[in-house]
């Protein structure tokens, strides 16, 4: 009788709820020591006291293949079959973490699959640590988010086959959940209008620039529009040159011809004796000048050389 399921008790997926955990796994929990002695004549009620004494997690361990007292209190759950009410009290207890961790197995072993997911998601939030007693009997240190995890991605747990869950992306779908609301959305958010925020401030900054600059090109255009006004027409750089090559014209040095060269032999051997009696001439002429000049100073004959230029020019002379 005290390995026998409870009379009152409804089938899960179709088979007795203690078939739900291996043939060779429940063999060995029936002969512990444990089994034997702390869980029989055991109810919901006293189950609890139990379940708080549970200090790891597991499957089997050891050379005999030895049952946790956590999967001990899985299969006693299975042969109880308490009220769903029961085991969600279990879940949502956060004193005692191993009790929550033993609800929420059971709860993954009988439940539904939009029970699963609406009960199991929010223990995603738990990152208290959790002491799992590993095959070769040491022990090693999880989170309870990681177990979860575990249970709801994993087909085999705690040496026992986990009946198939579907997909989220599937129960949401067909409309039998909804879509999962993060914790952290409220913080995301607050972080995506801070954002909003800054890229619409630098938007602003950059559109106050450009109509700066559009600004500071118009006035710029204005003056540079005044100065070719002030200049009657002519870009004040232009006048500046055309101002120049006037003078030029005016001593005569732009007249000399740039095309038309002849470049016939006879127009180079011409050309060649023009340039020969010009060098010629202007020795003639320089020696002409210093003879006249006579007692006359360098500088006296500066400065005329540079009234004869300035008389050009509409100038008035120098002082001798």
């Amino acid at each position: 009788m005290a390995n026998q399921t409870d009379p009152l008790a409804s089938l899960v997926h179709g088979t007795n709820p203690q078939n739900l955990i291996e043939n060779v796994v429940k063999q060995r929990i029936y002969e512990q020591m444990y089994w034997k002695e702390e869980c029989f004549a055991l109810t919901p009620e006293s189950l609890l006291e139990k379940a708080v004494e549970i200090r790891c997690v597991g499957g089997t361990h050891g050379g005999q293949r030895k049952a946790t007292k956590f999967l001990c209190l899985v299969l006693k759950l299975l042969q109880l079959q308490p009220d769903k009410e029961i085991i969600y009290e279990f879940i949502s207890n956060e004193d005692f973490k191993y009790v929550r961790v033993l609800g929420a197995f059971y709860l993954r072993l009988v439940g539904s699959p939009k029970e699963i997911y609406e009960y199991l998601e929010p223990l995603y939030h738990d990152f208290r640590k959790i002491r799992k007693l590993c095959v070769d009997g040491t022990y090693s240190v999880v989170h309870i988010d990681e177990a979860v995890q575990e249970m709801l991605t994993e087909t085999f747990m705690y040496d026992t086959s986990l009946p198939r869950l579907p997909y989220r992306h599937t129960l949401v779908s067909v409309g039998r959940l909804k879509p999962r609301a993060s914790a952290l959305q409220d913080e995301f958010e607050a972080v995506r209008k801070k954002l909003e925020e800054k890229k619409a401030k630098m938007e602003e900054e950059q559109r106050r620039k450009r109509e700066e600059n559009l600004e500071l090109e118009k006035m710029e255009a204005a003056e540079r529009a005044a100065q070719v006004y002030r200049n009657g027409g002519v870009p004040s750089g232009k006048a500046g040159r055309q101002e120049d090559r006037g003078r030029r014209d005016d001593l005569g040095e732009n007249k000399r011809p740039r095309s038309g060269r002849n470049t016939s032999p006879e127009g180079r051997g011409t050309h060649e004796r023009e340039t020969k009696s010009r060098r010629t001439g202007g020795s003639t002429s320089e020696r002409t000048k210093e003879g006249d000049g006579g007692g006359q100073s360098k500088e006296d004959l500066a400065i005329q050389e540079a009234n004869a230029l300035r008389a050009k020019l509409g100038l008035k002379p120098l002082r001798m």
